[in-house]
């Protein structure tokens, strides 16, 4: 029962994330925003034992997609822009203690994606990563409140 409910949660949440950016930012393209967030709905909503602090979810997110905006202001190969953000946003992780893997792709989406994610320039970072996550972290709430009347965790 569990792996249904986490199925069905997972689609909801994707749903949510795709019509609130979609109705509410004019449309923007969304699926490189449902791509990133991908990682972290594994993470959320598989069986696994693995548990992110919200804070460092957020703080890391929120730092790798200042990193991927402020590198893809450069004029640098992408290629180059592409090491450099990956690498930055490990440092930057690592020595604040607040490994989120999922960032990784939060701080390719400035730089890979289309121009109208990439003309959102600052932007980027509160729509759609920052709402992105809220919606995550909501239902990830759901999840563990469906759990404990379920099995009584």
């Amino acid at each position: 029962m569990n792996n249904i409910v986490n199925y069905l949660l997972s689609i909801a949440c994707f749903t949510c994330i795709y019509l609130f950016h979609k109705f509410l930012f004019n449309g923007i393209e969304t699926t490189y925003i449902i791509a990133a967030f991908g990682a972290s709905a594994v993470l959320v909503f598989s069986n696994n034992t693995i548990k992110h602090a919200p804070i460092k979810i957020f703080l890391s997110s929120i730092l790798a997609a200042f990193i991927g905006v402020l590198l893809n202001e450069f004029d640098f190969d992408l290629i180059i822009k592409i090491i450099l953000a990956i690498s930055t946003c490990v440092l930057v992780m690592n020595l604040m203690d607040i490994s989120y893997p999922p960032a990784g792709a939060i701080t390719l989406i400035p730089l890979l994606s289309n121009s109208e994610i990439q003309a959102l320039g600052y932007w980027y970072i509160l729509y759609p990563i920052t709402t992105g996550l809220l919606i995550i972290y909501s239902f990830s709430r759901l999840k563990d409140k469906l759990n404990t009347i379920n099995y009584g965790k």
